[in-house]
């Protein structure tokens, strides 16, 4: 059973109803080497077949995915942004959302979605409680070498939250001996590599005097923030935009413009080893995805953003350079 404890929304994803509503220069070794890893897996066994579905996954001795009625799909349910409950409807809305819809109707699947925390989201696809996670999950080298990734479909730098009324972090000296909030099992914790070097270069990429504690949940996180508890939360720009947008924040968080952590992000879905194939037909629904909706799905879900920045495809949206570098040593391909 799925670790979340909570009851899944499991619906026939009917095709989104989509609102009328600095380009990286990036080598493709880098690229590579965030993309690295892959490998073998152990047998799923069958799923609950469907006849009118195609058969197993090709070259790989698995059960399709795509075999079964309903995918299990991780998600960041209240991540604001991305996963929060709709207000005219009791279901979810957000980017992320809005991607699963679009790859059930692409892909012809019914969608399960299970709330994850981010440090338990290798251990939900091993475990096989779920199928896929689709919950701002960054490619990184030691990730990969324990689940595949399909290619991206967003990618961000990092950068640092601060409540409203703080006036004195301006820069990235400024948060150097601050109180740093981040989250277990994201990119902001230093367990999340494997060797010492990068261990320290995650410890030290805010400053090396930083005082840094990590939490299960960026909302955990943000309330500490208010409450005084921490100077700053560190993350993806990304996030923390969707936090500074939303309601029940935007009056007392923002994001410091000028503070900005080089190590991009690229975000992909993540699922276990051996589905090839599978993970073939995502990237495919993905390149779809990121030709026809991903800009309107942006306006729709961040549009604090995209009012604000005329170049925000250029920061946050792969491109195809980048997409097709990731494509290529993704799926467990080297």
């Amino acid at each position: 059973m799925p670790t979340s404890g909570r009851t899944p929304s499991s619906r026939r994803v009917p095709r989104p109803r989509l609102p009328t509503a600095c380009l990286l220069a990036l080598s493709l070794a880098t690229l590579l080497a965030a993309c690295g890893g892959g490998g073998g897996g152990t047998d799923d066994g069958p799923g609950t077949a469907s006849p009118s579905r195609a058969g197993g996954s090709a070259g790989s001795g698995h059960a399709s995915l795509f075999e079964k009625e309903t995918l299990n799909i991780a998600v960041k349910k209240g991540q604001p942004g991305f996963s929060t409950r709709s207000e005219e409807e009791d279901d979810f809305a957000g980017f992320e959302a809005q991607l699963v819809q679009f790859l059930g109707s692409d892909l012809d699947f019914k969608a399960a979605d299970w709330d994850v925390q981010s440090r338990n989201r290798e251990k939900v696809l091993r475990e096989r409680s779920m199928d896929l996670v689709v919950a701002t999950y960054s490619i990184t080298e030691p990730r990969d070498k324990k689940i595949d990734f399909t290619a991206p479909y967003l990618k961000t730098y990092q950068g640092v939250l601060v409540r409203e009324k703080e006036r004195g972090i301006n820069r990235l000296a400024d948060v150097d001996g601050k109180r740093v909030c981040s989250v277990r099992g994201s990119t902001g914790d230093p367990e999340s590599e494997q060797d010492d070097k990068a261990k320290k270069s995650v410890r030290d990429a805010l400053g090396p005097n930083v005082v840094a504690e990590l939490r299960n949940s960026y909302k955990t996180c943000v309330r500490d923030l208010t409450r005084g508890n921490f100077d700053a939360v560190w993350t993806d720009k990304i996030i923390l935009e969707g936090f500074a947008q939303d309601p029940r924040y935007k009056n007392d968080v923002k994001v410091v413009r000028n503070i900005t952590v080089k190590k991009l992000q690229f975000y992909g879905i993540g699922l276990r080893e051996g589905h090839e194939a599978d993970c073939r037909k995502l990237n495919g629904a993905l390149k779809r995805f990121l030709d026809t909706q991903w800009a309107l799905a942006f306006r729709a879900h961040f549009s604090d953003i995209t009012e604000r920045l005329a170049d925000f495809e250029q920061q946050y949206k792969p491109t195809d350079d980048e997409f097709e570098a990731l494509a290529e040593t993704s799926c467990g391909g080297h």
